[in-house]
């Protein structure tokens, strides 16, 4: 099982906090009323606008994330050498 701490949940639950406010927002700016008294196509359209955006602030944000990590081995497959068992 995965070991959980504080800060990790802590993070967790202000993501949390932050997806349901923005699709309130969303949902309040595109058709004016609450999230919750949206109908089934609706909700979807706001879910799939705030997928778009949080997928598209990640992309943004993750290459400069990982450029710093190297990897200390080769991953993946790799052509077996001589002498290596």
């Amino acid at each position: 099982m995965i070991e959980e701490n504080f800060s990790d949940n802590v993070l967790r639950v202000i993501a949390a906090e932050l997806r349901v406010l923005s699709a309130m927002t969303a949902a309040r700016d595109m058709f004016s009323k609450s999230y919750f008294s949206l109908g089934v196509g609706e909700k979807a359209a706001v879910d799939q606008a705030m997928f778009g955006m949080i997928s598209s602030n990640f992309q943004m944000i993750t290459p400069e994330h990982l450029a710093a990590h190297k990897a200390q081995q080769p991953l993946g497959f790799q052509a077996p050498v001589k002498g290596q068992s």
